[in-house]
């Protein structure tokens, strides 16, 4: 057996103390770059003296998941450490030292933490209107391979397009209800032959589950009534950016070495008005949606990860409320 030349020194432990900052950080920052490049299929290039200096660490880019021949732009900002961030059971908390060094005025950043002690590495997106204070984020944002639609969605919010569904106005049939809805169910059957695509998630699938979820037995008869109304002007309200959205439920689990991802997404369209006949009123359209994500579960040590990264988006219901 050959002997070690290193025997006569004492193994290294991390230390944290001020003296290894530059080398921490350091060892952070490429850490949080490869698992951003591998998650995201992306490339990759380090800031300038000058975007360091206006704390860009890294500008990554990577084919935009819905929009055919498009690249996907970020500015990363690496952070690691207890100051900056704390990790929970679920995810975790940044803190308002780092949301601060990140928000810029004109532009969006992605803030990538890095827990020293157990590895995680986590991304939050900070917008130039974003909250300050501590926030808490939850398991989903883990850096994985679903990252690279989040971070789409996020990018969304920016895009210059109109929103809320407005101009739009929706007129009820008033024939009787079997009729309705049998004129709504032949409008839904035709959406699954086009292509749908909200600028925030993607391309939607309008699948048999939606229309049971809409009209199973224990739903109110109005809230029916106002599903059958807006089913109608789904493809004109989906292709406007949601006045607000958030993700009302996310769920993992583990099957045959892949993670999956299961969220639900919630998207309001306050902008809209109804005819009754008579006169306008304002009303809120909601739309849900169900995102899957599943990818390998060792994923961080695949070299054809991409074949391997599948996504499906879901149409689960909508119905309207009125708000004036």
């Amino acid at each position: 057996m050959n002997k070690s030349i290193l025997n006569t020194r004492p193994l290294q432990s991390v230390k944290e103390t001020v003296d290894y900052n530059v080398s921490n950080g350091n060892d952070a920052e490429l850490l949080a770059a490869s698992r951003f490049v591998m998650a995201c299929g992306a490339e990759i290039s380090w800031g300038s003296r000058n975007e360091d200096g206006r704390k860009i660490d890294l500008i990554v880019s990577y084919d935009h998941p819905w929009i055919e021949k498009e690249r996907i732009l970020v500015l990363v900002q690496v952070k690691s450490g207890n100051t900056y961030g704390e990790l929970l059971n679920e995810g975790f908390t940044l803190k308002t030292s780092a949301k601060k060094q990140a928000q810029r005025t004109s532009h969006s950043i992605c803030l990538i933490w890095l827990d020293r002690q157990s590895n995680k590495t986590f991304w939050a997106y900070i917008h130039p209107n974003s909250l300050s204070g501590n926030q808490d984020y939850g398991k989903n944002h883990t850096i994985c391979p679903a990252t690279r639609y989040d971070i789409a969605r996020c990018q969304a919010k920016n895009i210059p397009i109109k929103s809320g569904g407005a101009g739009l106005i929706i007129t009820p049939n008033t024939i009787n209800l079997k009729n309705k809805r049998a004129k709504a169910l032949t409008y839904y059957k035709n959406l699954k032959l086009q292509d749908i695509v909200c600028p925030n998630l993607g391309k939607i699938e309008f699948s048999s589950l939606g229309w049971r979820h809409m009209f199973r037995k224990g739903r109110t008869a109005k809230r029916k009534e106002t599903s059958l109304a807006a089913i109608e002007y789904i493809d004109k309200i989906v292709c406007d950016k949601p006045t607000d959205i958030y993700i009302s439920k996310c769920d993992f689990f583990l099957q045959s070495n892949y993670t999956y991802r299961k969220s639900e997404y919630v998207l309001a369209y306050d902008e809209i008005q109804l005819f009754d006949g008579k006169q306008n009123s304002r009303i809120k359209v909601i739309i849900r949606l169900v995102e899957e994500i599943r990818w390998p579960t060792d994923w961080i040590n695949l070299g054809a990860l991409s074949q391997l990264v599948d996504r499906r988006l879901i149409f689960l219901s909508c119905y309207y409320k009125d708000v004036s």
